[in-house]
């Protein structure tokens, strides 16, 4: 069974490989966009372990304001159009959850704009969201900024 492309990538950082070395061994066999993206969204494994407690802080502050708002859903009850939208936030946290566990550079940056964008929701403007939000989109900010820094970042295919 073929080894998908992330699987790939992944392997070989944690086997120490550089970025750009993965880049030259894999862009004769990978569609370079695809190659380039996945390149540049999985962060390096030895800055995960240093960064492993605030990743899994920040999932359960996520975790826990996305139980607060499904619990909101189900005890409000109807079941209507209206019921379907509201499902969107949670399905969206869910994502950003999944990715963030993952150490995933898209998380964090989806993560940190939507989590400063909800502190205009007038709901999240009241204790305990208003603090959770904020410290969401500075963990979000913090861990992004340390898991990729742009000194690692590639931004073509050309040397």
């Amino acid at each position: 069974m073929a080894q998908s492309l992330e699987n790939k990538i992944e392997a070989a950082l944690t086997a120490g490989e550089s970025r750009r070395s993965i880049l030259e061994r894999l862009k004769q066999s990978e569609e370079p966009h695809k190659l380039l993206f996945h390149l540049n969204n999985i962060s390096n494994p030895v800055r995960r372990g240093k960064y492993l407690y605030l990743n899994l802080l920040l999932a359960l502050i996520l975790l826990f304001v996305t139980s607060k708002k499904l619990l909101a859903i189900v005890l409000f009850g109807a079941f209507d159009l209206l019921l379907f939208l509201s499902l969107v936030v949670p399905i969206i946290n869910f994502y950003l959850l999944r990715e963030i566990l993952r150490f995933r550079r898209i998380g964090y940056q989806f993560l940190a704009v939507l989590a400063t964008l909800s502190l205009l929701h007038p709901e999240n403007h009241f204790f305990p969201e208003f603090p959770l939000h904020l410290a969401m989109a500075g963990l979000a900010g913090l861990l992004y900024f340390k898991l990729f820094p742009k000194a690692e970042l590639i931004k073509t295919l050309e040397k």
